[in-house]
């Protein structure tokens, strides 16, 4: 069984990509600003895709990365909730 390796620049992102999401999730929750955390979602997101792209090899690496994009699009729904709310 071959067992696939990916760099550690790759890895890197992947995490970047997560903490970003977490990040711009518990911004969006705790400040009062939703214009900024919209932001912040965003830029997560982007983050989030161009990690998955630099990681579309390794299934674990794509894992970390694709949880980042799902807590930062968790992230702009709450700053658009707040803002329409």
């Amino acid at each position: 069984m071959q067992q696939h390796t990916t760099s550690t620049p790759t890895k890197i992102a992947c995490f970047v990509s997560m903490f970003a999401g977490i990040f711009s999730a518990v911004y969006a929750f705790v400040a009062r600003n939703p214009g900024t955390a919209l932001v912040f979602g965003i830029a997560a997101i982007v983050i989030g895709g161009l990690s998955i792209l630099k990681a579309h090899k390794n299934i674990d690496d794509t894992q970390v990365a694709t949880a980042g994009v799902f807590m930062a699009v968790v992230a702009c729904a709450v700053a658009l909730w707040q803002m329409y709310n």
